[in-house]
């Protein structure tokens, strides 16, 4: 099985800080930015995230967690970690890679119980070959892939990579 590189760590590092700008331009008039990261993958993505929002705007950021079976994701318990307060809040959700829509169906629902003002979706790969019509609001790089190709996030030393495989 071939691998092809597509961000490296500068690439992806690039990539964030635009989705931040974005996000700080989108939401510019919110008092309070919540920023949720799926499982650990989406997570590391929102804490480069946060870190640049933080920096960037007036706005209070917060960042959280949410927690799933992704392999159940519609099945599965979903819980916010730490918690926090969603109601009437700006949220953006972060995932890696955007693959079936699955897991962000089913994260939207856990959010959306919370009763958010605004919900967005980032994510550093955006692929084809959805079974749900989700669409990422903000997206570092989409691809055109096979059904057979799947896109990787790999970290590895401190360095993150983007791999075709």
């Amino acid at each position: 099985m071939s691998k092809l590189k597509i961000l490296d760590h500068k690439d992806i590092v690039l990539k964030l800080d635009r989705i931040a700008w974005q996000i700080a331009e989108e939401y510019h008039k919110e008092k309070e930015i919540v920023v949720l990261g799926i499982q650990e993958r989406g997570s590391a993505i929102a804490k480069l995230i946060f870190d640049k929002l933080s920096d960037i705007c007036s706005a209070k950021i917060s960042l959280s967690h949410l927690h799933l079976n992704k392999d159940q994701a519609l099945e599965s318990e979903i819980s916010i970690q730490p918690a926090v307060k969603l109601d009437s809040k700006a949220v953006v959700i972060v995932d890696d890679v955007l693959n079936s829509g699955i897991t962000l169906a089913a994260s939207f629902k856990r959010v959306i119980e919370g009763r958010p003002s605004k919900v967005k979706v980032a994510v550093l790969a955006n692929r084809d070959h959805k079974a749900f019509p989700i669409h990422p609001d903000f997206v570092g790089i989409s691809l055109a892939t096979t059904v057979m190709e799947h896109i990787s996030l790999v970290s590895e030393k401190g360095e993150m990579a983007v791999y075709l495989v």
